[in-house]
């Protein structure tokens, strides 16, 4: 597929990407690694006159460290994410997730950023224009109804990035910039809930860094992702899981976020009340899985059945838990 037309801006630094954000606004689009919005071109899903391309700017490729927090620059690829030494020693879970991402390939051109920026997907919206003029438009496209639910007048589009989940539980945060000014907020409430517009970033702001804080003895992690087959594929449902275990074997801290079955990622606080001050047991492992199918509430957007999606919610909850358990015990021992 050809692209439409639109003017490439190289920008030479982080201040001039802010002030040409700030005077096209919605007539521009970001080029980070360009796994996604490629495909949004040719789709003719988005139809900017500029697209700013990020690409060499240094300000926003690096990863640094200190004692208190791992800092990431959004455009670090996920290929240099999962071939970091700082990684490796300190985030090795981060590594597991990272190759779950589609295939080498994309790995080698697709960003932090981009990934969690990634918009929301739905099969009766991400289609090409052909396919799209057989049907009236959908909610997001104009229309009036989301297919996804009978007579559905919400976008229900699902957040569909990897390595937000895993970060939400690390309690990561971001930095926001624009011309007027800088912020960083969790990464938490980085996300709206609505298929439409998924995160908080006006027209004219740019993510420039991730932050998570340095790792702790005996805190273990996971995440595991349902995709139809190993490579190319976003995920159908995925569980992350974060624990803290203290000397005697009963747990301290729980988090858990489901991502992929809704609009937003889902986190389960209500996880949290069956394993705190507990030693885990298959049957408390259980009833967590069972509490965090009864949250996710995936309905019929992309191509797998979401009954079996939410099903699988269960069988990904038990899984992460049983590999966040033992890192947390070799943490603690070592």
């Amino acid at each position: 597929m050809n692209l439409p037309q639109f003017e490439l801006i190289q920008p030479r630094s982080i201040e001039e990407v802010c002030s040409l954000l700030q005077k096209h606004g919605e007539e521009s689009a970001l080029l980070a690694g360009g796994t996604a919005l490629i495909v949004n071109l040719q789709f003719r899903l988005k139809k900017p006159k500029i697209v700013i391309g990020l690409k060499g700017l240094a300000g926003l490729n690096y990863i640094s460290q200190n004692k208190e927090t791992l800092a990431i620059g959004s455009m670090v690829t996920l290929e240099t994410l999962e071939k970091s030494p700082i990684i490796l020693h300190g985030y090795p879970p981060m590594i597991s997730t990272i190759q779950q991402v589609a295939v080498p390939p994309v790995r080698n051109q697709a960003t932090l950023g981009g990934n969690i920026c990634l918009e929301n997907r739905c099969i009766y919206y991400n289609q090409s224009e052909f396919w799209r003029r057989t049907q009236k438009p959908c909610l997001r496209l104009g229309g009036e109804t989301c297919y996804a639910v009978e007579k559905g007048k919400r976008c229900q589009a699902v957040y569909s990035g990897d390595l937000a989940p895993l970060l939400m539980i690390l309690n990561a945060k971001v930095k926001i910039l624009s011309t007027q000014s800088e912020r960083t907020v969790p990464l938490s409430e980085f996300f709206t809930g609505r298929g439409e517009k998924p995160n908080i970033l006006k027209p004219n702001e740019l993510l420039t860094e991730i932050q998570i804080p340095v790792s702790e003895p005996g805190v273990g992690y996971a995440y595991e992702k349902l995709r139809i087959r190993e490579g190319m594929e976003f995920p159908m449902a995925g569980v992350a899981v974060r624990m803290k275990r203290k000397g005697d074997g009963t747990i301290e801290q729980l988090k858990m976020v489901l991502g992929a079955v809704g609009t937003a990622p889902i986190e389960v606080p209500e996880a949290s009340a069956f394993l705190i001050g507990q030693k885990p047991t298959d049957e408390i492992l259980q009833e967590i899985s069972r509490k965090a199918m009864e949250v996710a509430r995936p309905v019929r957007n992309l191509i797998m059945d979401s009954e079996y999606r939410r099903k699988m919610v269960g069988v990904l909850t038990k899984r992460a838990l049983g590999r966040a358990l033992a890192m947390a015990e070799k943490s603690q021992s070592s």
